[in-house]
């Protein structure tokens, strides 16, 4: 199994790419597969988290990228929220019940901790839904799907654009309080 990608900002990553998948159901089951051996925690348990979490509403968050999400309940003590990017070979449905037909070609899963805040996490979903949202950037990722040093290369740069992102967050939030 590779290793997770340490950032600063954006949480340790594993990179899948690329990846072939037919489904949005084989594409939870490969998640939650490598997710449950980061965890230990039943592939079962962790394909239902996404369920649910898909149930609540789409979680796809740009042009062809999905960024499915689910807090870990029952995570070990000293768990960490993580990520899993998943570069699709071609691209699948994605449907949900409360939308129209789509079709993705990445994946950005987030295992939550429940010790994280909530706020904190939330902010950071939508930052990164913000960031991958840059055609220029999500493009780049694409055309780096059989390379992980350019994938990695590319994380770098969202993570940093996260962490001036979170910083201006921060600092309009100092203000407010002022």
């Amino acid at each position: 199994m590779p290793m997770l990608t340490r950032f600063s900002k954006l949480p340790p990553t594993l990179i899948l790419s690329p990846i072939i998948c037919f489904s949005k159901k084989r594409l939870f089951e490969e998640i939650a597969e490598c997710a449950s051996y980061i965890t230990e925690i039943p592939t079962e348990q962790v394909i239902t988290a996404l369920n649910d979490r898909e149930k609540m509403g789409s979680t796809v968050c740009a042009k062809s990228i999905a960024i499915p999400h689910a807090i870990i309940l029952s995570a070990p003590k000293d768990f960490e929220t993580f990520g899993i990017l998943c570069m699709l070979s071609e691209p699948i449905a994605f449907n949900t019940v409360d939308t129209d037909p789509l079709t993705i070609d990445m994946a950005y899963a987030f295992f939550i901790s429940p010790d994280d805040s909530y706020e904190d996490v939330q902010n950071m979903l939508f930052e990164v839904s913000n960031i991958l949202s840059q055609e220029a950037l999500s493009n780049s990722l694409r055309l780096s799907r059989y390379d992980d040093d350019k994938i990695t290369a590319i994380l770098n740069k969202v993570d940093s654009l996260l962490s001036n992102a979170l910083l201006h967050e921060e600092e309009n939030e100092s203000l407010k309080e002022s």
